[in-house]
């Protein structure tokens, strides 16, 4: 072995055993991690959500494209093909890794990866060791590259996967106690995106938490496990557009909230209100346009006409915000001066019936108690702290309180916000290469910590000869 990977793996092991007397001392704690979101929506190009995650030893930042309705945990190795990002997973840097080529069950011909292990943290505040996950090495396939990027953090626990449940990041940083809650929270809007992880902070949301219990026994043959109880959605005169009383899931990946038939909305004038017409529907990407006051430009989200939708749950009305989400800027294979409206058709015939999609995601606050014991899972929702929602909105009450909520539901109040300096192996990695001793003719390498490392002074005097 060579002596930069020896010191590698000496400085990885110093960092870990650091970080683990971290985490103990640290016991029960939580993070508050930055979002990257897209700061409108459009048909013209697509910006997932990213959290940087911490992984390795030393560890690596990658921003994971964050999913609210799976549980995989991905990352893109850097000598991955065509993978998306700029943050890609070096194993090679890391003194943790580890593998066994097991390729992962769900490759397909242009998308494909390994299982491996490595230390997977957040924030510098708490990781889990040995963590498995998949690691992809060939991201060629264009439909996935385009909506994943540098990598993939799922973040539900499905009642029906008990071993991914088991091995998911979540369920680690609880079962070590690493974690104040049992919890996560998360703001998709633009105007202060970020996810905890721990905890729910209350600066980040007015009004009080409406928790649903998530379905225990999802419809197997949908393509959504994350299910919930759904009231409707209501149009613009307040009244339940007529669906029935479908299930609902959130997507963090769709552009839209997608419904069992878009055109019971849009073919009622007392649903839409007052919007210009011609109403069209793109056949290319199976949504309707507004007439809408617009500059030409893709880069500009209209404000008009306003789109009128909202999202009951439990009873309390969720405004699902129009400008730079449900109305968005026209598209080069739409009408001129018409804007597609991110309401369309869910082809899908089984449960959920309503996927309230990145429209309602970037409109409210989700918090997501994850299933740990004896408690189920569980969505929480509230209004965003510093949205133009009104006094009357932010102090709606739950119509009703899930069974067990005194027992899985009473949740610590964070009193400060921890922070960490966290130190990435791009950072420790020295700005100035080195020849590798005993490699001859070997390219020259960068190192970890050398620059730490005390500098040797030689007494030249005392090995002259007098």
């Amino acid at each position: 072995m060579s002596r930069p990977r020896i010191l590698l793996l000496v400085l990885g092991l110093i960092q870990m055993l650091l970080a683990f007397s971290y985490v103990q001392a640290s016991s029960g704690t939580w993070a508050s991690l930055p979002m990257t979101v897209a700061p409108y929506l459009t048909e013209n190009s697509y910006i997932p959500s990213t959290v940087p995650v911490l992984v390795g030893t030393p560890p690596q930042q990658v921003n994971l494209t964050v999913d609210v309705s799976s549980a995989i945990l991905a990352t893109f190795g850097s000598d991955c093909i065509l993978c998306a990002g700029s943050t890609m997973f070096n194993p090679d840097l890391s003194s943790t890794f580890k593998t066994n080529d097991t390729p992962w069950e769900l490759t397909g011909p242009s998308f494909s990866g390994v299982y491996v292990s490595d230390t997977v943290g957040f924030g510098g505040l708490f990781n889990a060791a040995d963590q498995p996950f998949v690691n992809v090495l060939d991201g060629s396939d264009s439909s996935l590259s385009s909506t994943i990027w540098n990598g993939h953090l799922g973040l539900f626990l499905s009642p029906l996967n008990a071993t991914s449940t088991a091995r998911h990041v979540l369920t680690h940083l609880y079962e070590s106690s690493s974690l104040l809650n049992p919890v996560i929270g998360i703001r998709f809007d633009p105007a202060n995106p970020k996810i905890t992880i721990g905890a729910l902070d209350p600066n980040d949301y007015e009004g009080t938490i409406n928790w649903v219990q998530l379905d225990q026994t999802p419809d197997t043959k949908g393509d959504y496990f994350n299910t919930f109880s759904f009231d409707g959605l209501k149009g613009y005169d307040g009244q339940f557009v007529p669906y029935g009383t479908p299930k609902a899931a959130l997507d963090s990946f769709s552009l839209s909230i997608s419904v069992p038939n878009a055109f019971t909305y849009f073919n009622n004038s007392n649903s839409t209100g007052p919007v210009p017409n011609p109403i069209g529907l793109v056949a290319d990407t199976g949504l309707f346009e507004y007439n809408c006051t617009t500059t030409g430009s893709s880069s500009i989200p209209p404000n008009s006409p306003y789109v009128a939708l909202t999202a009951t749950i439990n009873g309390v009305d969720y405004q699902i915000d129009s400008t730079g989400n449900l109305l968005r800027p026209e598209t080069a294979i739409g009408s001129t001066g018409s804007c597609p409206v991110g309401i369309k058709n869910r082809t899908d015939t089984a449960q959920p019936g309503v996927l309230l999609g990145l429209p309602f995601l970037r409109s409210v606050y989700v918090a997501y108690r994850f299933p740990t014991d004896n408690c189920p899972g569980y969505y929480g929702f509230a209004f965003p702290s510093g949205s133009n929602r009104t006094q009357v909105q932010i102090s709606q009450t739950p119509a009703a309180t899930p069974t067990n909520s005194a027992q899985c539901l009473s949740l610590a109040t964070p009193t400060s916000t921890p922070t960490a300096s966290v130190v990435t192996a791009q950072e420790a990695f020295s700005k100035k290469i080195y020849t590798v001793y005993g490699k001859q003719g070997a390219d020259q390498v960068s190192l970890v910590g050398v620059e730490d490392m005390p500098k040797m002074v030689w007494n030249w005097t005392g090995l002259t000869p007098v």
